[in-house]
């Protein structure tokens, strides 16, 4: 699951994948006619050119002192390489399950009955989750459930690489594209009153309305619209996150539901930020337990930031009958 702003200059806002048409196609055709594992060795070249070529090196070790702590250049160079072939990997497993390999990968859900106790009430159900691990992974489980899931985000790739990855998967979720206007929010709730699944991010704000909270020692922008829009949907609201173990297991973890009603205007701005405070801290114990598959390549303390809580800004759009 992609969702990105497309006006930033890094790489992890821009929408796109990394390589081009060919390149794309090159991994996939490998995984085709080398299979998998022999497929892992050729992201080795990549990872070392963008472990120096890459705009979001500089992010990244800094994602790494926080972490880690303080650490050798030797090392920091080290990890960025690590960290930037494990998401290499990440998207040759994404394309992998999504052409309908089940027989390199395993998976477990952790928190399945919280999804269907929260699905039961036939609200549908808000999945906030973030840049770790293996969104499609985490898909694979929730067909299990057999509603219909939506996904939002930013989805800039030209018409030949969606082509691309659209053939290379058997597997479709339905995509509800951001554009960064406040009528974004309406096909989501309409999708969440159908009694659907709507899958957003909840580390990147994307310059929507947010607040800023502790994380990994230092304050960082935590977006806040998903919380508004739980609210007028009637749904509940659950963290949600997939982590990658040894052997090919992808981990899901679903916490329990929320269910959100928005108190007054004048107490709205602290009701928030208490349920983005919830969010950062389960994510930050997600991260914890394997830093180098949270792919959210981008100065994330970065002290610019994006619009915080107002009363106009947290405003919902009127929808149309």
């Amino acid at each position: 699951m992609a969702a990105t702003d497309p006006k930033t200059k890094h790489w992890s806002g821009s929408g796109q994948l990394r390589g081009g048409r060919r390149g794309i196609w090159f991994f996939i055709t490998a995984l085709r006619v080398f299979g998998l594992r022999l497929t892992y060795l050729l992201a080795v070249p990549p990872a070392i050119y963008f472990s120096f070529a890459s705009p979001d090196v500089a992010a990244t070790m800094d994602f790494h002192r926080r972490a880690f702590g303080p650490l050798p250049w030797w090392k920091r160079r080290a990890y960025v390489f690590k960290h930037f072939l494990s998401f290499g990997r990440a998207l040759i497993d994404r394309t992998a399950i999504l052409a309908g390999d089940k027989k390199h990968f395993t998976f477990s859900f952790d928190g399945e009955k919280n999804l269907r106790d929260a699905l039961s009430h036939g609200r549908g159900v808000l999945l906030l989750t973030a840049h770790i691990g293996n969104w499609e992974a985490g898909g694979q489980l929730l067909a299990r459930v057999d509603v219909p899931i939506n996904v939002t985000g930013f989805d800039n790739e030209s018409p030949e690489i969606r082509q691309l990855l659209n053939s290379a998967s058997s597997t479709k979720f339905r995509l509800l594209p951001l554009t960064g206007s406040p009528t974004d929010t309406i096909p989501l709730v309409a999708a969440l009153r159908r009694g659907e699944i709507v899958a957003m991010l909840g580390d990147r704000s994307y310059g929507s309305p947010s607040t800023r909270l502790p994380f990994l020692g230092d304050d960082a922008a935590f977006p806040v619209g998903a919380y508004v829009m739980a609210a007028i949907a009637g749904a509940p609201l659950m963290h949600a996150f997939s982590q990658r173990e040894p052997g090919g297991h992808y981990r899901f973890y679903g916490f329990e539901p929320q269910f959100l009603e928005l108190p007054a205007r004048n107490q709205r701005d602290v009701y928030l930020k208490k349920c983005a405070a919830d969010f950062a801290r389960n994510m930050e114990t997600v991260v914890r337990r394997d830093p180098f598959q949270w792919y959210n390549f981008y100065p994330f303390w970065k002290l610019d930031a994006p619009p915080q809580l107002t009363p106009q800004s947290l405003k919902p759009p009127e929808q149309k009958n």
